[in-house]
């Protein structure tokens, strides 16, 4: 495959990268900011936040399975398809049994599309794994870095509905992109894999150990990543930067992330 081809190629799959992770930080972030307007205590936020993460880390290694089975392409538009479908619910929820639901078909569906999309750029990237992979890399991280910031401008455009359409047509574009650039990729030939042999595997105590373990991390992250808005809100801290003293050498450590830090630092200024 030449390098312009194998681009285009690729393309989309980096765009299904970035997908699944602005999907679960511009939620997340979208959720914490609003918990109180939707009705949420903070059990039921970290519980809402955590499902996204936990369906990945349950989801990846059973369509991980499904992938080298029917090839990768099916389970990359398919789950993009679904993902958008889901996200669908989420513009109408006004309940919180409604964002479970989302929330939880969107880790679902971005467990199928995920793994699909990193096999299918190892498949694709030929003698070049590392180059595209980090590539691929770089636009899932981008997703993460600005999933908060385009989930709460569109909060502040719209409201928690507006993110959800947003969500909905990012995956549905790519789902598109995916059908029309994307190569069929044929399944490795493998020995016979029966779903009774997946169901083992996934039942033995070193795969359930450490799996329960990372489901617990992730779950953990990803409801950091809510709370940390969550509080910010609670504390009616303004939208786009906090009024601070006119003096320079003020402003300058009101901008310090740390609040004792820039305390202490205070003291030592005044004295």
């Amino acid at each position: 495959m030449r390098p312009t081809t194998r681009t285009g190629a690729i393309a989309p799959l980096y765009a299904a990268g970035f997908t699944t992770a602005f999907g679960a930080h511009s939620v997340a972030a979208g959720l914490g900011a609003e918990q109180s307007s939707i009705g949420l205590g903070l059990l039921g936020l970290g519980v809402l936040l955590a499902l996204y993460d936990l369906a990945e880390v349950f989801l990846k290694p059973v369509f991980g399975a499904l992938s080298d089975r029917v090839g990768p392409k099916p389970l990359v538009v398919g789950g993009l398809f679904a993902f958008a479908g889901v996200s669908i619910l989420g513009i109408w929820a006004k309940e919180p049994l409604i964002l479970v639901l989302a929330r939880l078909g969107q880790g679902a569906a971005a467990s199928a599309f995920s793994p699909a999309s990193s096999a299918a750029t190892a498949r694709l990237a030929g003698k070049a794994t590392g180059k595209y992979f980090g590539r691929y890399g770089a636009w899932k991280g981008l997703g993460y870095a600005i999933g908060p910031l385009l989930g709460a401008a569109a909060i502040i455009a719209g409201g928690i509905s507006l993110m959800f359409v947003v969500l909905t047509g990012v995956s549905l574009a790519v789902a598109i992109w995916a059908v029309l650039a994307m190569p069929a990729i044929e399944p490795l030939p493998k020995r016979r894999y029966t779903v009774a042999d997946l169901f083992r595997q996934v039942t033995q105590r070193s795969f359930l150990g450490p799996t329960v373990v990372l489901a617990a991390a992730t779950g953990s992250l990803g409801a950091a990543v809510g709370f940390l808005p969550a509080l910010a809100s609670e504390r009616s801290m303004p939208v786009l930067w906090p009024k601070t003293p006119k003096c320079p050498g003020s402003r300058f450590l009101a901008g310090i992330p740390s609040g004792r830090f820039a305390r202490g630092l205070g003291r030592v200024w005044n004295t």
